[in-house]
């Protein structure tokens, strides 16, 4: 029979393991715990999709500097994105969401600078949960796109679906384009 000192111990060591054990199932599981910047976008973009309208200009919902804006859903690979937004994407492993079925993103990038530490791309992720906030709709063919600050605008379609999923499905859009077709 184990002392009590020795079944105190055990027990210990098992509730610490649990905290490591919870953490991989939430990134595993969830994509991990949402950015303030997320939360605010994402409350931004719901105060938004229930004004009825049909295309929103993506800086509306930001605060931060940025000069393009790229959108893509799930299952890629690094050489997809990379191939996708222009350039070598280093954080993509923080995309912890990307291969989700249930999540698309938005890239953010903003021009490359010279800092301390040499050049650096400020680019900020936004993960959009498709039950929660919207579907995305890509080109036939297509893994994503990118456009322009200026000329890019989240198109929206609303459509009946069940109570508890979102009934927005959005596609991201060149307007220089459309103007253009």
């Amino acid at each position: 029979m184990p002392s009590k000192s020795f079944v105190k111990f055990v027990g210990l060591i098992l509730l610490l393991s649990l905290g490591p054990a919870s953490i991989y199932f939430l990134y595993k599981r969830t994509g991990g715990l949402e950015s303030r910047v997320e939360l605010e976008f994402h409350r931004n973009a719901r105060f938004l999709f229930m004004g009825g309208i049909e295309t929103i200009d993506p800086s509306v919902l930001t605060e931060w500097s940025w000069e393009r804006v790229c959108a893509f859903g799930s299952g890629l690979s690094q050489a997809e994105v990379d191939g996708l937004v222009g350039f070598s994407y280093e954080n993509f492993t923080q995309l912890t969401w990307r291969n989700l079925d249930d999540h698309w993103t938005l890239l953010f990038i903003d021009s490359e600078r010279d800092t301390n530490w040499g050049l650096h791309r400020p680019v900020t992720p936004i993960r959009i949960p498709i039950p929660d906030i919207s579907d995305f709709r890509v080109a036939d063919g297509s893994i994503g796109s990118c456009v322009d600050r200026e000329n890019a605008r989240l198109a929206l379609e609303r459509r009946e679906v069940p109570l508890g999923q979102t009934p927005i499905t959005a596609h991201l859009i060149d307007v220089s384009r459309r103007a253009a077709e």
